[in-house]
């Protein structure tokens, strides 16, 4: 076993005989093209793959891809994953059309780094040469190669070749390399059979890693199996793990006809492929046109492809060179996170270009399908996108789970961040409370709006039913779990929300039933048998107006038990339909109607005198004086002296 090489990979781009296969040959000493035909034709036609050792001894990996204008999807499936692109145009043939397009691609998918190999300069005299390199020039500005160095070489005679590798180990020095802490991710580019050891896949480790022994599964998939990792090799030799970024070669116990290039290799459980994507969306200067709210293209993302349709958010067309927000709706599965570039190409070949359109980045994925963009949805994906720092967009991910909460690896899913990045923004909000944990064991979190609005359905649910079968001793727990989270819910958030109205003293939990702290039957079951009673009270107390009886004058009017009378009168004032007022009760009517005659009658004349509010009630002073002060304390008047006037 060797020991694992640095994650870095170098490929190539340009136009069709260009010279990137020789070149490569010339650098790596390793002949990229393996087919039979493209020994014949003398082009590329499939991806191949090498390894170049820089000057300070690094091997870095080396993806060399096809230049024609009809493999431009295999050209894709090479550039995803490297960190550096060296651009190849011929110095007696200068910029050509799939030199712009493959330009275009590698911005489109962020490829940032870059050296353009001036190559065939063996093949023209110093004008020519200077005469070319201008043209490149001018052909990177404006875009993300812009002012790359510009290395004239020839893989004939080897002169260049010394300063290209330099320029290239130059470059190499501050890129980033991949995070081996994401989850695991391995678009293939490559399946075949070896004699005597099965089934081989290759392709760039984009994230995570890999080692003989694990158990990886390939998506999209209509039935995905578990394929066993059964040795790992990095630059043809093995070796005990591979870490993103590696060029890796992988034995697999699995069938060669269940796997293709396109799929991605991923741990069980930790990813899902799927067919909607929120994304930024660019469309190119070189379009022959604006991009319509609902176009058709052919979509490449990793080493996939597939028709889609792109509708856009936020307007109703996109120009040339502009960008916008817009969902992908997939013809066909593809395993993408959020921070995903890819490529958008069309049927028609654009302005000295091939049919590359645009591209974008994904935003969100495994969402749901947008039937309108509202403003709350385009405020939802530019907070998606603006997130910083990472507790944010997780934040942003639970709330939009609502009230069914989400576990921990779906949430992972649906972020650009590393599980360990992940883990720490939740211990973060769940600091704050800005989330709850549901479970631990699943990492069931629910966001505390989602979580308030559980416990105030789950009052409103003991109330109504309290309300409607006064007898019962409580809800059941499990009609509960039903109308807060459904029958398919999880149980565990049904039981995090009774537990803390339990903790607050909102509810009591005995057995299977729930119910309000304080719940009575046999309270509930007396205020059933005076019913009839109260009843027949509120008829006698509305009828009487400002001028009730007492309880004992209303038993006797009623031929009633005075205890029985007074009970019934204290259910009716818990109901609102009569009010207390020292010794007396006074139906809710009487004193709302009374209410009005003396505002109105304050409005009018400014102040009230005892006899004239004597008059207004129409009764004696049993029954004026505890009135009057009953507005004193509802702040209606203000007594001054002998007069009240009205509480401004």
């Amino acid at each position: 076993m060797g020991a694992a090489a640095p994650s870095l990979v170098i490929g190539t781009a340009g136009h069709i005989d260009h010279g990137k296969t020789s070149l490569v040959r010339a650098l790596t000493g390793i002949d990229t093209d393996r087919l039979k035909e493209e020994k014949e034709r003398g082009i590329t036609i499939e991806l191949g793959f090498a390894h170049l050792t820089l000057p300070s001894g690094i091997t870095v990996g080396v993806v060399d891809v096809p230049g024609h204008e009809r493999f431009v999807r295999t050209m894709v499936a090479g550039a995803v994953g490297i960190d550096l692109v060296v651009l190849v145009v011929a110095a007696d043939e200068g910029v050509m059309p799939q030199t712009r397009e493959h330009l275009d691609i590698c911005g489109l998918l962020g490829v940032t780094r870059g050296v353009v190999a001036l190559t065939k300069a063996d093949l023209v005299d110093d004008e020519l040469r200077a005469l070319a390199a201008a043209d490149v020039a001018e052909a990177l500005r404006g875009t993300a190669l812009a002012g790359a160095p510009i290395v004239p070489c020839s893989a004939k005679t080897g002169a260049g070749l010394p300063s290209l590798l330099a320029e290239v180990a130059r470059a190499l020095a501050e890129a980033p390399g991949r995070d081996p802490e994401g989850l695991t991710r391995l678009p293939i580019d490559r399946v075949f059979s070896m004699k005597g050891f099965g089934t081989v896949v290759t392709g760039t480790l984009w994230a995570g890693r890999v080692a003989p022994g694990d158990d990886l599964v390939a998506l999209p998939a209509v039935s995905p199996t578990a394929a066993k990792v059964r040795g790992v090799q990095v630059h043809g030799g093995a070796v005990a793990s591979a870490t993103a970024g590696q060029r890796t070669a992988l034995n697999l116990a699995a069938p060669r006809e269940a796997l293709a290039r396109g799929q991605v290799l991923v741990r069980p459980g930790e990813l899902e492929a799927g067919r909607l994507v929120d994304a930024r969306v660019r469309l190119l200067g070189s379009a022959l046109g604006p991009m319509k709210r609902r176009a058709r293209v052919q979509l490449h993302a990793g080493t996939a492809s597939t028709l889609a349709t792109v509708t856009l958010l936020d307007r109703g067309a996109l120009d040339p060179g502009g960008e916008a927000l817009a969902q992908l709706q997939l013809d066909d599965e593809m395993v993408l996170v959020p921070g995903d570039r890819f490529v958008l190409r069309g049927f028609v070949a654009q302005r000295n270009h091939g049919t590359t359109v645009g591209g974008g980045v994904v935003l969100r994925t495994l969402g749901a399908r947008h039937r309108r963009a509202t403003p709350e949805l385009l405020a939802a994906l530019v907070a998606t996108e603006q997130a910083a720092p990472p507790e944010a967009r997780v934040l942003l991910e639970v709330e939009r789970a609502g009230s069914s909460g989400i576990a921990r690896a779906a949430l992972q899913m649906r972020l650009p961040t590393t599980p360990r990045a992940t883990e720490a923004a939740l211990t973060k909000l769940l600091s704050t409370r800005a989330i709850i944990r549901v479970d631990r064991d699943r990492g069931l979190v629910v966001a505390r709006t989602a979580f308030d609005a559980l416990r105030a359905a789950a009052l409103a649910a003991v109330d109504a039913h309290h309300a409607a079968r006064p007898l019962d001793p409580g809800l059941g727990r499990e009609e509960l779990r039903t109308r807060l989270v459904g029958a398919e819910g999880d149980p565990r958030l049904c039981h995090a929300v009774v537990e803390s109205l339990e903790r607050d003293g909102e509810l009591e939990i005995a057995r299977d039933v729930v119910r309000r702290r304080g719940h009575d039957p046999a309270r509930a079951q007396a205020a059933t048998t005076l019913a009839p009673l109260a009843e027949r009270l509120g008829a006698l107390y509305r009828e009487a107006a400002l001028q009730p009886p007492r309880p004992v004058e209303a038993a006797a009017a009623l031929a009633a038990d005075r205890a029985e009378v007074e009970r019934a009168l204290e259910l009716l004032a818990r109901g609102g339909v009569v009010t207390r007022i020292k010794d007396l009760f006074f139906h809710a009517e009487a004193l709302a109607a009374l209410r009005a005659r003396l505002v109105a009658f304050l409005d009018e004349r400014g102040q009230i005198t005892p006899q004239e509010w004597k008059e207004l009630v129409g009764g004696s002073r049993k029954f004026a004086i505890p009135l009057a002060e009953h507005y004193d304390a509802e702040k209606v008047t203000l007594r001054i002296g002998d007069i009240r006037k009205i509480r401004r």
